[in-house]
């Protein structure tokens, strides 16, 4: 599993109203942010692909990814480097798209 709900669990004093709310909430930012990554990498803006990847990043630990959390922080600290378009940069993209869908599927799951 990608995902572990057992902080999202506390935050919400496990109410399975909010927590669904919160899970619709973080499935329209992973098809968001996903086109929103590709852009800002394109165009080359290291600033806004920093804050993009801090919010993807601590909105992936409420939802229990760490993977994808870490992958973000990688990302976050290559654009501050001022390096967008490195190959770095370009890779963790890649693997957050990976993570989205395994992150998106489990968590689908959860609402059923």
């Amino acid at each position: 599993m990608v995902t572990d709900l057992k902080y999202l669990r506390q935050m919400t004093g496990d109410n399975a109203e909010i927590m669904k709310e919160m899970i619709d909430m973080f499935l329209t930012q992973l098809t968001e942010t996903s086109v929103e990554l590709e852009s800002l990498y394109e165009n080359g803006n290291c600033l806004e692909l920093s804050r993009l990847a801090h919010k993807i990043k601590s909105s992936a630990l409420v939802m229990g990814a760490e993977q994808m959390a870490q992958n973000m922080i990688d990302l976050e600290k290559w654009a501050k480097e001022n390096v967008p378009q490195s190959e770095k940069c370009k890779t963790a993209i890649r693997e957050f798209h990976v993570l989205s869908v395994e992150v998106r599927k489990e968590l689908e799951e959860q609402l059923k």
